[in-house]
């Protein structure tokens, strides 16, 4: 007799690890804004920014081949005489490790690139042309990699937030394109679904006082209303991503007495936010969080101020993603039943091909939060599954035969 499991069950959400952090760079140095990410070679790169006295920093790199265990000493990749500081960085299909970043050493701040094909000799190529005059302060980019090559940056303009693309092998666009009024720290990320999130901080008060919100897109021109994620009114530095269920989570600092902490929040829509989750509970700062997920853990890093404000720490922990409880094949027993589902992602129609030996096997759709959209009996071994009716997300099909049962998960865009 099978048993039968509730895919609701299964969906659970990572509680704060109480485990010491690896300290990727330590020692007297101001250690702070980092970017990281896996490498095609399997090694962990970490790029921070080391400003002694918030006027004149440069932009280090480091190395983990050991999952973040472990990291190489920092080798200084970008250096000059006044400040270089809010960063990001891709790796190119082509193994190229683009760099992007903010700089006033011509007049005002500008989003300056360099690339690399090791992560240590670093060839620079000045300011990109946004569209801005030089003397128009751009700075704080975020860039993201788009599945067919091309690139996608958010960042602060003179008023707020925007977003420019870059085709594959073209230019930026120069068009300027506005997405959030007073925004800082915007970051952009873009979920498997296809919508980007732009998750930014701004004042909602007196002086200090900052708020989170998100917005979300299909086309990186019409975007959303805000949805705010804070109430408290002082909260900064949120950073998006995907995680490996298919939400969106959002790490953002917070400050409550004693000092800042990190917290998230995850959505499955972007509209409906769980509550929110603490992270770190320090009596010292902990700012600047950058994670991405991969398989079913969490990278993050951050800055954590030794001696606030002169001493930061740049930080990094793994922790697991506790989410649906595995990804693609849930569940499988006793290995008798075979499932596949392609198009994926798909349309409006899904072909499932099953080879079971019941006569009357069963499925049932359900959606992210394990709520049962549709249950039915299987008609033949191969047949398509119309999911015409299905909003844009992701959805999870199980398959009941007699004592097997398989759940895989598919993906509805257009």
């Amino acid at each position: 007799m099978k048993t039968t499991y509730a895919l609701s069950a299964v969906i659970l959400f990572c509680s704060v690890l109480t485990a010491d952090p690896v300290v990727v760079s330590g020692g007297p140095e101001n250690d702070y804004e980092s970017w990281i990410a896996r490498l095609h070679d399997n090694r962990l790169m970490l790029v921070f920014c080391r400003n002694p006295d918030w006027e004149s920093g440069d932009l280090y790199v480091t190395f983990s081949n050991d999952s973040g265990s472990t990291w190489d000493s920092a080798i200084a990749i970008i250096e000059d005489t006044l400040n270089q500081s809010t960063l990001s960085f891709v790796q190119m299909p082509d193994d190229t490790i683009r760099l992007w970043y903010a700089s006033n050493e011509i007049d005002d701040y500008q989003i300056y690139t360099a690339f690399s094909a090791d992560g240590v000799s670093w060839t620079e190529q000045g300011p990109i042309d946004l569209g801005w005059q030089a003397w128009q302060r751009h700075f704080d980019p975020t860039v993201i990699l788009e599945p067919d090559g091309s690139l996608t940056m958010s960042y602060r303009g003179p008023d707020g937030g925007y977003i420019a693309h870059c085709p594959a092998g073209g230019t930026w666009d120069t068009m300027r394109t506005y997405v959030a009024p007073l925004a800082y720290r915007p970051r952009v990320m873009k979920h498997s679904n296809g919508t980007y999130l732009y998750a930014y901080h701004r004042r909602t008060g007196s002086s200090y006082e900052y708020d989170v919100f998100v917005r979300t897109s299909i086309d990186r021109v019409n975007w959303s209303d805000s949805v705010r994620l804070t109430v408290n009114r002082n909260s900064h530095d949120p950073f998006p991503n995907e995680t490996p269920d298919s939400a969106y989570l959002v790490y953002y600092a917070k400050a409550e007495y004693p000092a800042y902490n990190l917290y998230r929040r995850r959505s499955f829509d972007a509209v409906n936010w769980e509550a929110e989750e603490q992270i770190t509970a320090s009596s010292n700062n902990n700012t600047q969080p950058h994670f991405f997920c991969e398989s079913d853990d969490i990278y993050l890093a951050w800055a954590y101020a030794v001696y606030f404000p002169d001493d930061h720490d740049v930080y990094f922990e793994r922790s697991p993603y506790l989410g649906i409880a595995e990804k693609n094949e849930y569940i499988k027993q006793n290995g008798a039943m075979a499932l596949d589902v392609y198009p994926n992602p798909c349309t409006d129609v899904l072909t499932v091909c099953i080879n079971t030996k019941s006569t009357l096997p069963t499925q049932t759709l359900y959606d992210v939060q394990g709520r049962v959209l549709h249950t039915s009996i299987i008609p033949s071994s191969r047949y398509v599954y119309d999911t015409s009716w299905l909003p844009n997300g992701t959805y999870f099909l199980e398959v009941n035969s007699d004592d097997d049962f398989l759940i895989k998960r598919f993906t509805v865009v257009r």
